[in-house]
């Protein structure tokens, strides 16, 4: 699965969501296997999306103090652990899945995550900022990468 989280009010925090469909739109016809979710859900929230999956790919923004705008940091969840500062929702997701392989639910056995850089994340309202829609096919194409030996075509 391919899951783009974000919240479509609220500037580039939308990223993960146009990700999901920008892919959908590209891709997905070709790769029936691949599952390709949208969600505004965090935290403990997100069990019920992930579960039953073999492998995961989360798209999401990434807040940081200066951060740019579309810049993509990849991430294995074991590194998510060693992000400076607190999470940007109440249970992260590194708590999440612990959380879930702690209750013997069938969870992917490989999570990649693609944090995305974003400046203007609080604005309500507002599209995507004009850095943010330059850089979407990027993103979009490193989440076909990590998924590559999945995707046909």
């Amino acid at each position: 699965m391919i899951l783009g989280l974000g919240n479509e009010l609220y500037g580039d925090d939308r990223v993960g969501i146009h990700v999901i469909r920008k892919s959908k739109k590209e891709w997905a016809s070709e790769n029936e296997e691949i599952a390709f979710e949208e969600s505004s859900l965090s935290g403990i929230s997100l069990l019920e999306v992930i579960v039953g999956y073999d492998r995961l790919v989360i798209v999401d923004t990434m807040k940081k103090s200066k951060p740019t705008s579309g810049r993509i940091h990849l991430f294995d969840e074991h590194q998510l652990r060693h992000i400076p500062g607190l999470p940007p929702h109440y249970v992260s997701i590194p708590q999440t899945i612990a959380i879930g392989r702690k209750l013997g639910l069938k969870f992917p056995s490989q999570i990649k995550i693609v944090a995305v850089g974003a400046k203007n994340i609080y604005n309500l309202g507002e599209g995507l900022s004009p850095a943010m829609k330059k850089a979407l096919p990027h993103i979009v194409s490193q989440a076909k990468e990590i998924l590559k030996p999945r995707i046909k075509g």
